[in-house]
């Protein structure tokens, strides 16, 4: 049994368009669970009327990607499944996946186990532009890079080359995870992670509690890159990206960036200073290139 857990806030046609694809899926013993937020715009009206199956959860608007999430996990967890594993799916509604996705995902998990099995995304304008292959990083200077750049950003060169890669860290944007490992790792942080690198943070624990963190080259999620939070953060003012240090829905939110340095790097307070003047100086270096091309 595979729960798939979508938190949703105000993106009608995203949710519809992503519940779509899951009800195409060629492996069936699954169920979808979305925990709509607080939406305004009849998101809860369409699944009931359009996805009768699918588990509808409502939130006050406060939960955020974080909470929503456990919110779907709790539930998982309490749902008679068998004899069989049960695993987590998470997944975010600004997503494609085709028909045999889950099933991709089970045949990762059974060539890996134990592990977490990430995806691998791509645009979904532009299937040939790889935008998420795993991630490096080491925890004293807050250095790093994503894999995708190992394949020139090309999901060909990734095919080519290997069927998984093996990932430091995994986003919620489609990772199937079994359900024991919150058992060993706990669930996602909503104290400290209330939006993002929540995701991030949970994968490393639960590498800590001796899981392999797999990116599957098979399994692709094709994101909607105009709709992502960090496509937003690249076209930031002076004023916003200060704005941004301090906004629940920013990657760059000072808070979480200290709680996962005090918690995860190895030189603490060193690595947060690191880590802050590493995000200023790529964005110093967006608007120079900018001023430049203009």
């Amino acid at each position: 049994m595979i729960s798939v857990v979508i938190p949703v806030h105000n993106r009608l046609a995203y949710t519809r368009q992503c519940l779509s694809c899951l009800s195409a899926q060629t492996y069936r013993d699954f169920r979808v669970i979305v925990v709509d937020d607080g939406s305004t715009d009849g998101t809860d009206t369409m699944i009931k009327t359009e996805f009768p199956d699918v588990v509808l959860i409502k939130g006050d608007g406060n939960l955020w990607w974080t909470e929503a999430t456990n919110v779907g996990i709790r539930y998982a967890m309490k749902q008679p499944d068998g004899n069989g594993p049960h695993f987590v799916l998470t997944l975010n509604d600004d997503t494609i996946v085709q028909p045999d996705y889950l099933q991709s995902m089970l045949n990762a998990y059974d060539a890996h186990q134990p592990c977490l099995v990430g995806s691998v995304s791509v645009d979904s304008t532009n299937p040939e532009r790889l935008e998420y292959a795993g991630s490096a990083f080491e925890l004293y200077t807050a250095g790093g890079r994503h894999l995708a750049a190992d394949y020139q950003y090309s999901y060909a060169n990734l095919i080519g080359k290997t069927d998984h890669v093996e990932s430091q860290s995994l986003p919620g944007r489609g990772t199937l995870i079994p359900m024991d490992v919150f058992a060993k790792a706990g669930l996602f942080n909503a104290e400290k992670y209330a939006h993002y690198m929540a995701d991030i943070e949970f994968s490393i624990r639960a590498k800590k509690a001796g899981y392999r963190l797999i990116v599957d080259a098979k399994s692709i999620v094709y994101e909607i890159v105009q709709a992502t939070g960090i496509q937003v953060e690249k076209g930031l003012t002076f004023k916003q990206f200060i704005n941004s240090f301090t906004s629940i829905k920013s990657p760059t939110n000072l808070t979480v960036r200290y709680n996962f340095a005090l918690e995860h790097s190895r030189t603490k307070h060193l690595y947060f200073c690191f880590d802050i003047g590493r995000i200023c100086a790529g964005f110093l270096l967006r608007k120079l290139r900018t001023v430049r091309l203009g």
